[in-house]
């Protein structure tokens, strides 16, 4: 019995402690909005499609935690239905096209599947039988090859992590390391568009990083974004300018962003509006860390929300606010106060 009293008071402890984060991340989302409205302050700029992106991952944040509060079953079961579905009533979805539905972007189709691998394997951690779990494990797998039928290599690389992080998640004793090595990846990626946008303006900087891998252009929008941050830094040039303002952007019709998440950001708000950005991401993998959650649902949790930051660190997904509701939805669930049936199940070792 005084095992159980001091386990209360422990869980009482972290509920308090999880309070006052969350609180600081209530403060860090309404910094982030406010200076998008004074980087937007009496000059052109266009703060909506902004503020509608941050509303929509916030929304589906929120969505989740109650859900999941309720039953830990609910929003992933969402996601992966809701795109299973997809796959089916838009087929032309797995097509490759580069403007495939519902969409309308190979890339970001792909990044919506590689959430729902995530969902997936969420869902089979609350699975009640080794059958059940199989055959929601398989779900996953399949959409693990929808996201390569997207070509999209980062959403296909994404959701094949996000498996294999389901598959050992029932192993792994540490979420503190898993989050840590998430939270490293992203800074690394984020960091590595920074230095080949800035080295992609000397002479030889874009071929090299062509034969890397990437597309010129895509460099160039990266390097467009370090000097557009270089020469605006405490405001940027408005929400919603990067297109009009990119040398890049502004010669081919067929550029619609900064294909970064990070330097869009900076280049349009400045660095202040940049550390906003930095500081929210943080703290979700902050919340993930300190997550009351079974081990393995931050993990599976962790490696999803990292698939989709990596790949909006050197694309545009994170501009669709279908994919950011999924997003939220999925961290929610992995952040959510436990479900006591679920953890029971875990003990047992999901039997």
């Amino acid at each position: 019995m005084g095992t159980d009293r001091e386990g209360d008071q422990r869980v009482r402890s972290s509920a308090r402690y999880l309070s006052r984060l969350d609180l600081l991340g209530t403060a860090v989302v309404a910094a982030t909005a406010l200076w998008a409205l004074v980087a937007a302050a009496n000059r052109a700029g266009e703060p909506e499609a902004f503020l509608l992106a941050l509303l929509a991952a916030v929304g589906g944040y929120v969505s989740g935690r109650l859900l999941g509060s309720r039953s830990a079953l609910l929003a992933p079961a969402m996601v992966a239905g809701a795109v299973a579905g997809m796959s089916v009533l838009w087929p032309g979805a797995l097509s490759g096209d580069a403007t495939a539905p519902p969409l309308h972007y190979g890339n970001a189709n792909g990044a919506l599947v590689a959430q729902a691998v995530g969902g997936a394997c969420l869902v089979a951690l609350f699975a009640t039988s080794d059958r059940r779990r199989g055959e929601v494990l398989l779900l996953a797998g399949l959409l693990v090859l929808a996201a390569f039928a997207t070509r999209s290599v980062a959403a296909a690389v994404g959701a094949l992590l996000v498996l294999v992080a389901g598959l050992l998640s029932a192993s792994v004793y540490r979420k503190g390391t898993v989050v840590l090595v998430s939270a490293v990846c992203v800074v690394g990626v984020a960091l590595g568009t920074v230095v080949l946008g800035a080295l992609g303006t000397r002479t030889g900087g874009v071929e090299g990083a062509a034969e890397a891998g990437l597309t010129e252009r895509r460099v160039q929008l990266w390097g467009d974004g370090v000097h557009l941050t270089k020469s605006y830094p405490l405001r940027g040039t408005g929400p919603g300018m990067f297109v009009t303002n990119s040398p890049t952007a502004s010669s081919d019709a067929d550029v619609h962003s900064a294909h970064s998440l990070w330097l869009r950001h900076s280049a349009e708000q400045g660095v202040p509006g940049a550390l906003c950005l930095v500081a929210l991401v943080g703290w979700v993998y902050v919340r993930l860390w300190r997550s009351s959650q079974p081990v393995a649902v931050v993990v599976v949790g962790s490696a999803t929300f990292t698939a989709f930051v990596v790949q909006a660190s050197i694309d545009y997904v994170a501009e669709f606010p279908v994919v950011l509701v999924a997003v939220g939805l999925l961290t929610g669930a992995a952040t959510a106060g436990p479900d006591p049936g679920l953890r029971a199940r875990l003990a047992r070792g999901g039997s």
